[in-house]
C-alpha cells in the first residue's frame, strides 16, 4: 500500500521547524552552533551566554521557567574568568545538528580544580534529557568521562538542536579561569594523547631528576642535593595535583583532602624554595638580610595556606598571590645582584628562575585570554619548570664540584700548614731538646763542679780519686795528691769583705786551670779556701816542681793582704805520693795525709810546700 503525504502536512512541518528555530534565535543565548561543519576543536568561551545568580536561588526548573525574563548576557571572554565571586554562574549554548545522522560531541571544562559543575542537556521542547553533577569537590567517579578535567558527552539527534546549560559554583567564592571547548571524539582522543605524552615526559623527567639526585645524596651526603630533592619533590606533587592527576590516580575518593593539599603544598613549596635558594646562592654568607626576608615571605605563604584545613580558600589566595609575587621578585633581584657581582651560580639561577617565570606568565596570560590557546601557552609551565630544574641540577653539580675543589684546596692548604707546623714543631723540639741537653749538662756540671770557681767539687773528689787509685794500682804508677789552703783567708775576708774573698778564690782557681792542664790533672775545691790537686806526675820531685811553680805564681799575683806576714795573698800546700798499692788506702785516708802535710806547711810560716811519701804496704 502506497503512502501519500499531504502537501499541507509537509508545509506545516516546515513551518513548525522554522518557528522553532526563530524562537531559539530570539532567545538571549548565542546563535546555535552547527556541529556538522564544526572544526575538530572549538573554543566556546566567547560563544556562550552568561547569567549571574548572586543569591544562588535558581535551580534548573526555575531557570527554565523564567528563562526569558532573566538578564542573560553574551560572553566576551575566550577563557571564562569569574575570579573572586560569591555568586553562582550559569552558562548556556545551543548546539544544532542539521545532518541526517546522529552526532556526538564532547564538551570539556578544561580546569581540573573547579569545585562544582552541574550540567543539563535540554531538548527543543525545553525538557531535560540528560543531567550531570560533578566537580572537584565530588568523588572522581561522578565524572561521566574518566579524565583529569571535566568532559561531558553531548548526543545530538539528526535534525535537532540541544541546549547545554551549565551551573558553576565554588566552595567559598574562588573561581579558577575556565577554558571551555567543544570537540569530536577523534579530536578529544588526539588532544588527550598529546597531553598524556607531554605530561608523561614532563613528570617522568622530574621523577628521574628526583631519584637520581636522591641517590647522589645517599652516596655523597651533600646537603644541597637533599634540599634540591625536597624542593623538586614539593613542586612535583604540586604540579601533579594542580593538573588533576593526583585526584584521578592517588585519592579519587578524597575530594576534601585533594582541595586541602593544593594550597598547603603551595605553602610548602614556598618554604622549600626559600631554603633551597638561600643555600644554592649562599645567601646566609653573601646577603643574610635577603635570606631572612625570603624566609619571612615564604612563612607568610605557608601560614596563609593553613586556613585550607578549615575549608577556607578564597582568603588564602588573596594573601598568597601577593606573597608569591614578592617572593619571586626577591629571588630575581638577589640573583641579578649576585650575577652582576660575578657569581656564576647566581647567573645559572637567574636564567633558570626567569625561564620558569616566563612559562608561568605565558600560561596565565593564556588562561586570562590575553594570549591564544596553543601548545606553547598550554605547556609553558611544564617547559619552563623542566628547563629550570635541569639547569638547577647542572648548577648544583657545578657547585658541588666547586665545593669539592675548595675542600681539596683547603685540605692541601691544611696539609701544607700541618707539614709546616710539624717542621716548626720538630725544630722547636730539637731546640728544646738541645736546650734541655744543655741544661742537663749544666745540671750535671753543677752537680760535679763548684758554682763559684768552676772546679770539681768535693763529691767528685771522692769519686775520681777512688777510680784513680784503682787505675794506678793496675798500672803500677804512683798517685800524687796535694791539698792547698789560702793563707790567712779569714783575716782577708774580715779585712776586705767576702766579695773580695770570692774574687780571690776565682782568680786562684783560674790560675790553677792555667798551670795544671795535663790530661790526668784534676782540680777540686774541697770547701772554703781549701783546694785539692791530683797531679799527672810519676815522681814526688816532679809533683813538687809543678806545685812550687804554682805557689810562686800565686804570690806573683800580688793581691794585697794586710793580714798576712808576706803582704800579699799566698797559699800553703801538703803533697803526698802513694807508691805502694799492696794496701791501697781509701780517698779519705789520702786526704787526711795531705791535709796534715798542708797544716805542717802552715806551721812553718805558711807559703810553702810540705811533701810526704806514703807506703801502705805490709
Amino acid at each position: 500500500m502506497t503512502r501519500h503525504t499531504s502537501p499541507f502536512s509537509s508545509v506545516a512541518s516546515r513551518l513548525c521547524w522554522a518557528l522553532a528555530l526563530l524562537c531559539l534565535l530570539a532567545l538571549p543565548a548565542q546563535a546555535a552552533i552547527e556541529v556538522t561543519g564544526m572544526p575538530g576543536e572549538l573554543n566556546l568561551g566567547p560563544r556562550v551566554a552568561v547569567l549571574e545568580d548572586p543569591d544562588r536561588e535558581l535551580d534548573i526548573a526555575s531557570l527554565l521557567a523564567r528563562r526569558d525574563r532573566l538578564p542573560w548576557r553574551a560572553s566576551d571572554q575566550d577563557t571564562l574568568n569569574f575570579s573572586f565571586s560569591s555568586s553562582a554562574w550559569w552558562l548556556e549554548v545551543d548546539l544544532a545538528n542539521a545532518s541526517a545522522a546522529p552526532e556526538r560531541r564532547l564538551l570539556e571544562l578544561a580546569m581540573p580544580l573547579h569545585d562544582y559543575l552541574d550540567a543539563w542537556l535540554v531538548d527543543e521542547r525545553g525538557e531535560v534529557v540528560q543531567a550531570w553533577q560533578t566537580g572537584n569537590r565530588r568523588d572522581f567517579d561522578s565524572r561521566p568521562v574518566a579524565h583529569r578535567t571535566f568532559v561531558l558527552p553531548i548526543a545530538l539527534p539528526p535534525g535537532e538542536t540541544r541546549r547545554v546549560i551549565l551551573r558553576l559554583d565554588t566552595h567559598d567564592g574562588l573561581y579558577d579561569a575556565t577554558p571551555l571547548y567543544l570537540m569530536d571524539d577523534a579530536s578529544f582522543l588526539a588532544k588527550t594523547q598529546r597531553e598524556l605524552m607531554a605530561f608523561s615526559l614532563y613528570f617522568g623527567a622530574l621523577l628521574a631528576l628526583l631519584i637520581y639526585n636522591l641517590l647522589l645524596y645517599v652516596a655523597t651526603r651533600e646537603r644541597p642535593l637533599l634540599l634540591y630533592v625536597i624542593y623538586l619533590g614539593t613542586f612535583f606533587v604540586l604540579m601533579f595535583a594542580a593538573r588533576g592527576f593526583a585526584f584521578q590516580y592517588w585519592w579519587p575518593t578524597l575530594p576534601t583532602f585533594n582541595n586541602q593539599m593544593i594550597p598547603l603544598n603551595i605553602g610548602l613549596f614556598a618554604i622549600t624554595l626559600a631554603i633551597f635558594s638561600s643555600n644554592y646562592l649562599s645567601l646566609q654568607r653573601q646577603a643574610p638580610g635577603v635570606a631572612r626576608a625570603l624566609y619571612g615571605v615564604a612563612g607568610v605563604c605557608l601560614a596563609s595556606a593553613l586556613p585550607a584545613l578549615l575549608g577556607h580558600y578564597a582568603p588564602i589566595f588573596r594573601l598568597m598571590i601577593p606573597a608569591a609575587i614578592v617572593l619571586s621578585t626577591l629571588l630575581l633581584g638577589v640573583a641579578a645582584w649576585l650575577s652582576w657581582r660575578g657569581d656564576v651560580l647566581a647567573r645559572i639561577f637567574l636564567v633558570a628562575w626567569s625561564v620558569l617565570l616566563v612559562g608561568v606568565s605565558l600560561y596565565f596570560l593564556r588562561v586570562a585570554g590575553v594570549l591564544p590557546y596553543n601548545a606553547v601557552t598550554e605547556y609553558a609551565v611544564q617547559a619552563g619548570s623542566g628547563l629550570e630544574f635541569l639547569m638547577l641540577a647542572l648548577g648544583l653539580a657545578w657547585k658541588i664540584n666547586r665545593l669539592k675543589n675548595e675542600k681539596l684546596a683547603a685540605e692541601r692548604a691544611t696539609h701544607e700548614m700541618q707539614r709546616t707546623l710539624n717542621q716548626q714543631l720538630e725544630a722547636q723540639v730539637r731546640a728544646r731538646t738541645s736546650d734541655l741537653e744543655a741544661a742537663n749538662r749544666q745540671l750535671v756540671a753543677l752537680s760535679r763542679t763548684d758554682p763559684l770557681t768552676g772546679l770539681l767539687n768535693r763529691r767528685q773528689f771522692h769519686a775520681l780519686v777512688d777510680d784513680e787509685l784503682q787505675r794506678r794500682r793496675r798500672h803500677g804508677r804512683p798517685l800524687l795528691f796535694a791539698v792547698m789552703d789560702i793563707d790567712a783567708f779569714k783575716a782577708y775576708n774580715d779585712t776586705y769583705g767576702h766579695q773580695a774573698g770570692d774574687e780571690v778564690l776565682v782568680r786562684v782557681a783560674a790560675l790553677l786551670e792555667r798551670h795544671f792542664r795535663r790530661a790526668g790533672d784534676r782540680l777540686f775545691r774541697l770547701g772554703g779556701e781549701e783546694f785539692g790537686l791530683m797531679l799527672e806526675a810519676d815522681t814526688l820531685a816532679a809533683g813538687l816542681q809543678a806545685l812550687e811553680q804554682f805557689r810562686a805564681a800565686i804570690e806573683g799575683l800580688g793581691i794585697p793582704h794586710a793580714g798576712s806576714g808576706h803582704g800579699v795573698v799566698t797559699a800553703s800546700f801538703g803533697l803526698v805520693a802513694c807508691e805502694d798499692f799492696d794496701r791501697v788506702p781509701d780517698t779519705q785516708a789520702l786526704y787526711v795525709q795531705a791535709d796534715q802535710a798542708m797544716y805542717e806547711a802552715k806551721g812553718r810560716e805558711r807559703n810553702r810546700i810540705v811533701t810526704r811519701h806514703l807506703a801502705f804496704g805490709a
